[in-house]
């Protein structure tokens, strides 16, 4: 899923969700994994939440905090339907501020699709977008963590080399 392109500057320069997934249950912790784009950079993360929602926030933060250093806070969640019955999309809107900025200003974020927890990720990725445009943080120059992202996606070479170590221990 890709976000609008930053009104800021009229280019795609912020992040975008790359992929994700997230499991629930009642008899299970939350959990979350995700791939956030930008600046030719990816930022991977993972996260347990009290929902899979939560979970899903607290991944972007974990990808993201070489960028966002004491992270966001968030501040309001709404969640509508767009239409009556099974088809209806969610749209959702979400508020951020820095964690450290108490009265600071509240990023708005928003977003719609078929599935909740995919619009309230987009929509939390938004909210930042808009504090990094407004920051003016340069997401090209922001580098992820080391081990944060990896070339097993981009490098076929590495997936054959790690899969063929993994299957020779196996048949040690």
């Amino acid at each position: 899923m890709t976000l609008s392109p930053d009104p800021a500057t009229g280019t795609g320069a912020g992040l975008s969700l790359k992929q994700w997934s997230a499991t629930s249950g009642s008899e299970r912790s939350s959990r979350a994994n995700l791939v956030l784009e930008g600046g030719g950079h990816r930022w991977r993360a993972n996260a347990d939440g009290n929902g899979a929602i939560d979970a899903l926030m607290r991944a972007v933060d974990n990808a993201l905090d070489p960028v966002l250093g004491s992270g966001v806070q968030l501040v309001a969640y709404d969640v509508h339907a767009t239409g009556i019955g099974h088809e209806a999309k969610a749209s959702i809107t979400v508020g951020v501020r820095r964690r450290e900025a108490a009265n600071g200003p509240i990023y708005p974020g928003r977003a719609v699709d078929e599935n909740v927890l995919a619009a309230s990720v987009v929509a939390y990725v938004d909210a930042v977008n808009a504090l990094l445009a407004d920051e003016g943080v340069d997401i090209a120059a922001a580098v992820p963590t080391p081990g944060a992202t990896s070339r097993q996606e981009s490098d076929p070479e590495h997936r054959t080399t790690s899969k063929d170590r993994i299957m020779s221990a196996y048949n040690s």
